[in-house]
């Protein structure tokens, strides 16, 4: 089995790991509930993981000034505003990218209190704070897949504690644990997945856009680069409704458009947009696909069955598919996985 594969079938894995430090997250993230503003940063899927969990201050109706920028963005620009009352959270899976650290460097200076969670033990422990290592084991391939999954999750539920946002994350994790692992072991779907990407190989598509809304906004840049890192492709990412203003012009063109749709005030909005997008590429060069928990049935979609009582949580469940639709468009492709092209495991300066 591939290192890429083998993370992913240890995605619900490394949830369990994760639900065991959910106190110690939790009680981390109450000793910072009086800061005004908070700053997540991260690099490449690590800022998305931020992003993710920065769509959680929406439960709490916007009470406190909460950010999500690339650590470089925040380094040459946004440190210039951080005082004292902030608090800059970092997401980095080895703990040692450049401008991750450099940004907390930054922000400690400027007298902020700083947070790093990581799967690793890196660097930067002269200007970090608390220092937050999951405990989920080393990831083996040079994707980030079960490391995004696991710090977006662990992110969002420090973000939920330092909100003071009532929610059992214990209960919504091993829902979401449960969730992932029926995909994982649903033969089905996951061989339905395989063809979908044979019939775009065949098809000699190589472009790809992801729409998303809310918390899957996020994932579906996340998706993105997966396709980007693993097997070259030309893709975009969209907040679903945007696909209107412009891009719609492209159906019809070589492409797949793939919805990711979770259960939420603007499910129905994306379901209709699906629909429409299917009417108008009938008999074209495009390719439309959603990935939803929203039980619809019919061509093009896939359904991941997933109620977690935690909307962010049933978002996270279907990035899973999509790891698993960008696997094998590399492999379907003769692209090694092992190898991706031009990838290191640690960006170390900038």
């Amino acid at each position: 089995m591939s290192s890429m594969l083998q993370d992913i079938s240890e995605i619900g894995t490394s949830l369990n790991a994760l639900s065991t430090m959910i106190n110690e997250i939790e009680e981390l993230g109450s000793r910072y509930r009086n800061v005004s503003r908070v700053f997540l940063v991260g690099a490449g899927s690590s800022y998305y993981a931020s992003m993710y969990a920065a769509s959680h201050a929406l439960h709490a109706k916007l009470s406190k000034c909460t950010y999500a920028l690339p650590s470089s963005e925040f380094l040459f620009n946004y440190s210039r505003i951080i005082n004292s009352s902030d608090l800059v959270i970092a997401v980095s899976r080895s703990g040692e990218t450049a401008e991750t650290l450099e940004a907390l460097s930054r922000a400690k200076v400027n007298g902020a209190a700083t947070v790093m969670l990581s799967i690793s033990r890196g660097g930067g422990l002269g200007f970090i704070d608390n220092y937050l290592t999951l405990n989920i084991g080393p990831e083996r391939s040079l994707v980030m897949t079960k490391s995004f999954v696991a710090l977006s999750a662990a992110a969002l539920v420090l973000m939920g504690s330092i909100l003071n946002i009532n929610v059992n994350y214990g209960e919504s994790m091993k829902a979401l644990v449960d969730c992932i692992n029926r995909l994982l072991n649903n033969s089905e779907l996951v061989g339905r997945l395989s063809e979908t990407v044979g019939e775009w190989v065949n098809a000699s598509i190589s472009r790809f856009v992801f729409l998303g809304h809310g918390s899957s906004y996020p994932l579906a840049l996340e998706s993105a680069l997966k396709f980007q890192e693993t097997s070259y492709a030309a893709t975009q990412a969209l907040n679903t409704l945007e696909f209107r203003h412009g891009p719609v012009a492209t159906i019809g063109e070589r492409q797949v458009v793939v919805i990711i749709n979770q259960v939420n005030s603007m499910s129905d909005a994306a379901n209709r947009l699906f629909h429409e997008l299917s009417d108008r590429s009938k008999g074209t060069d495009t390719r439309i696909l959603m990935v939803t928990n929203s039980n619809a049935k019919g061509n093009g979609i896939i359904n991941v069955e997933c109620e977690t009582g935690l909307e962010e949580f049933d978002a996270l469940a279907l990035i899973t598919p999509i790891y698993l639709l960008a696997y094998y468009n590399a492999v379907k492709r003769g692209i090694d996985t092992e190898k991706p092209r031009g990838l290191v495991r640690v960006v170390k300066n900038f």
